[in-house]
């Protein structure tokens, strides 16, 4: 039989990211992966721009979504403000 341990001693061992967090980490990803393929994109030797123009579209839509995530907390805590208020 295992021991039974506490419900307090395995919350604090388990870290989950707030909503905001977890936005903010697609926002500043987002913000490397651009910086990244500006390089090439910005080279005049480089004949070959499809992939680098196909990643900072993808930069682009993982930065809107970042951006949906952190707006869509910050409205979630205002209507529970609300709600508790």
């Amino acid at each position: 039989m295992y021991p039974v341990t506490p419900i307090s001693s395995v919350s604090q061992s388990i870290y989950l990211p707030s909503a905001v967090d977890s936005g903010r980490a697609a926002l500043a990803a987002s913000s490397q992966q651009l910086s990244q393929d500006a390089v090439p994109i910005a080279s005049p030797a480089n004949e070959n721009l499809t992939n680098p123009l196909l990643y900072s579209s993808q930069s682009l839509l993982l930065a809107q979504a970042g951006a949906e995530v952190v707006s869509t907390s910050n409205e979630m805590l205002g209507t529970l403000l609300d709600v508790y208020a």
